[in-house]
């Protein structure tokens, strides 16, 4: 098995061409900020859980283990690479003495584009065999994981951030080429129509964006994007518009240090009110709450 995704486990004989340019688009636009990177040593049968708010992944350095995500599972053995696209609470269980890398990214207000095509989670079996030089950098972060939040040196976080990322670009990437991901994953990336309005969108959420405003920007038909847009996206204008509102405005509570008020102003809200209870919808918790909590650890003893 080269891979898995959504328990949907797929094999393939070979690689499939990829559609042109469409995977270095989709690959150059996800971005994170790293929160947090852990090594764990695990014993046969013990047990970590884990809550992100943001995406993540976890490389087994040794052993084997059962991933839970909600009610599915999935097992994962040494050199494979098990990759969350958004925030998911996950257990995970040692089938054998264990030992584990896990990354935690915070949301960022720029990737939500790429990673709404990519789907909540996916494992690449034997990463270490399509991605030797990659691992090889991974390996290295495995043994100084602290340097990711508490560096030695001048720069060693930002060394980290970017390592992390390029496992993850790596990972879909052979995600993408050993025939694991959705047919008409890439043919979403690569729409020149709806990838204008994307980037519209995520240029400007606070705009008061309408179903024809945004059919303008991609030079169609108001009928013809709705259609277009919601076969894609599987999704209306509206609710993607909603979820990337809250997913910006996730990342300036945090990063930017934005009042409630501002970022509800900034977002396109006309009042504080509105804005909190759509963001309590979206994540579960008050945008005060959302401030004070919003990078958990990354795994904990349970």
């Amino acid at each position: 098995m080269a891979c898995a995704f959504n328990l949907n486990v797929l094999t393939t004989s070979g690689r499939i061409p990829m559609v042109d340019g469409a995977l270095d688009r989709a690959l150059g636009a996800l971005e994170w900020h790293l929160c947090g990177a852990r090594r764990d040593r695990l014993a046969r049968d013990e047990q970590l859980s884990a809550a992100g708010e943001g995406a993540g992944f976890t490389y087994v350095l040794h052993g084997a283990a059962e991933i839970r995500v909600g009610s599915a599972s999935t097992t994962v053995v040494e050199g494979d690479l098990m990759f969350f696209s958004r925030g998911s609470r996950h257990q995970v269980r040692a089938l054998a003495e264990a030992e584990l890398l896990n990354v935690a990214f915070s949301p960022s207000v720029r990737e939500r584009p790429s990673v709404e095509i990519l789907p909540d989670w996916l494992v690449v079996r034997r990463f270490d065999n399509h991605e030797p030089n990659v691992v090889g950098l991974l390996e290295n972060m495995a043994r100084h994981p602290w340097l990711a939040t508490d560096p030695a040196r001048a720069g060693d976080g930002v060394i980290c951030g970017r390592i992390a990322l390029t496992v993850v670009s790596a990972a879909v990437r052979s995600w993408s080429e050993l025939g694991c991901a959705p047919q008409r994953w890439l043919q979403r990336a690569k729409d020149p129509h709806l990838v204008r309005a994307l980037d519209a969108l995520q240029a400007d959420p606070g705009e008061p964006w309408t179903v024809d405003s945004l059919a303008r920007v991609a030079a169609m038909s108001r009928s013809a994007f709705a259609g277009r847009f919601r076969a894609v996206m599987e999704q209306s204008p509206a609710a993607y518009l909603a979820a990337v509102r809250m997913d910006v405005a996730a990342d300036l509570l945090v990063h930017e240090e934005l009042s409630v008020a501002e970022t509800a102003r900034r977002l396109g809200y006309e009042s504080e009110a509105g804005f909190s209870r759509a963001f309590r919808r979206h994540t579960g918790s008050t945008p005060s709450q959302w401030r004070i909590g919003a990078v958990p650890p990354v795994a904990t003893a349970v």
